[in-house]
């Protein structure tokens, strides 16, 4: 078992898909022998009011404030927040982002403009087509990946989880490499970080997979997090050491956890 073992990617209850408070977070953490939590909890931007996401967001950092006292000495808790789809209503994120005092803001796509999450996608409807999808969706991402709002990107390949985690339909990324190329490269170019989420350890590949890791490295990208997107307390810190090996395997020495914006790099040790 690794020693440096940061979750940097977890949910509360105060997002709108989470079950469990950030106490019963932080408990599962320290339980497990983590360093430390970020809870990064969710802020949909383009549906900011319809989910009551300003006040989630707040709650969420008074709960963190009170836990960083509770646990300290004993865990690290970083002040995160998930912000998706920040371009698709940057008044919104603009307004999140000003509540200020965050470690770490994690930068994601549930949805590309005008569609629906993908999680909610029926992918056997003959309306929905894949190809599609995923163009649209990278599309998207290049010009995510280029903002300046966020420090890490998150779960670079998300819609498989579902078409193949889901519907078992085929994905080949391959037929995106020049997109995802161009999103690898502008994270490195500009400091930014990229995640290895674990969730899709359940399906057996992380989000992004090997290859993808690789090639961020030979890039040039140095900054890369590890998360477990944890919805439930029973699931943080899950495959937080698999994600380790897999940076090993793709070259890196070190991944990193945020503190007021900046990156605090451990050893894969």
């Amino acid at each position: 078992m690794y020693t440096n073992r940061f979750d940097s990617h977890t949910h509360s209850l105060h997002s709108h898909d989470g079950f469990h408070s950030v106490d019963d977070l932080c408990q599962s953490a320290v339980k497990q022998g983590l360093v430390g939590i970020c809870i990064t909890d969710h802020c949909e931007c383009n549906f900011y009011e319809e989910l009551g996401c300003g006040l989630r967001i707040k709650k969420s950092l008074a709960s963190i404030a009170k836990a960083r006292v509770d646990y300290e000495g004993r865990l690290i808790v970083s002040r995160g927040i998930e912000l998706g789809q920040h371009l698709q209503n940057e008044a919104a994120a603009k307004e999140a982002l000003a509540f200020g005092g965050y470690d770490f803001v994690l930068g994601s796509l549930h949805n590309s403009a005008g569609q629906e999450d993908f999680y909610y996608m029926d992918y056997s409807s003959p309306k929905v087509v894949v190809r599609d999808i995923m163009t649209q969706y990278y599309t998207e991402m290049r010009q995510v990946a280029a903002s300046d709002a966020f420090d890490v990107l998150a779960h670079l390949t998300y819609p498989v989880r579902y078409i193949w985690g889901k519907y078992r339909i085929p994905v080949r990324l391959e037929d995106y490499q020049e997109p995802i190329d161009e999103v690898l490269r502008t994270l490195a170019l500009t400091g930014k970080g990229l995640e290895v989420n674990t969730s899709g350890l359940r399906l057996g590949f992380t989000l992004p997979s090997l290859p993808y890791v690789k090639r961020f490295h030979q890039l040039g990208g140095e900054i890369v997090t590890i998360g477990s997107d944890a919805h439930r307390r029973e699931h943080v810190g899950f495959g937080i050491d698999a994600g380790m090996d897999l940076l090993k395997e793709a070259g890196f020495k070190y991944f990193a956890f945020y503190r007021e914006r900046k990156p605090v790099m451990l050893r894969l040790v």
